[in-house]
């Protein structure tokens, strides 16, 4: 009965914080506690989770050096593992619109939305590495400002590249 409760935790725990679905997922599995299976696919969504990451972070470091073809690539690749993670179809749309533009400024764009999505995934999962840093360019979004995530300390902006590279700060630090 203890280990249930415990998987039924972690269960609640992920389901609120994986990609868009802020509060609906917890509402959905605190629905469906009594079902074995829902638990059991909650916890087996997460595994992807460290894939998801590994992506994004290639597709933040092709739209640092602005290989459009690169980022489409990446960013199919990244629709991929978003959609083995249940919760996450909206944000695996969005990697979709990166893979299918040619246009870097709308790649971008859409970037600032996924790169949301993704944070939330990744504050949502426990992560034994390396810390991950959320980074933030104020200038990004028409002055709005954007976040990424990234591995390094140092500041690589995949909003400003070309002019502003180091354009911007460390806001959190993920363990």
């Amino acid at each position: 009965m203890k280990i249930v409760s415990i998987v039924t935790l972690f269960s609640l725990i992920i389901a609120a914080s994986a990609c868009k679905q802020a509060g609906k997922p917890a509402q959905e599995a605190a629905t469906k506690i009594d079902s074995g299976k829902a638990v059991v696919a909650r916890v087996a969504d997460t595994l992807n989770t460290t894939e998801v990451l590994n992506t994004y972070l290639g597709l933040k470091n092709q739209l640092v050096k602005s290989k459009v073809a690169g980022i489409q690539s990446t960013a199919s690749l990244l629709e991929i593992k978003l959609a083995g993670i249940k919760g996450c179809t909206e944000t695996a749309t969005l990697a979709h619109q990166i893979a299918a533009s040619n246009d870097i400024k709308e790649q971008r764009n859409t970037f600032l939305i996924l790169s949301k999505d993704i944070i939330a995934l990744i504050k949502g999962t426990k992560f034994r590495s390396a810390p991950i840093y959320v980074d933030y360019c104020p200038m990004a979004d028409g002055g709005k400002g954007g976040y990424w995530l990234s591995l390094n300390k140092a500041i690589e902006n995949p909003y400003f590249p070309e002019h502003m590279k180091t354009c911007g700060q460390v806001k959190e630090q993920i363990n």
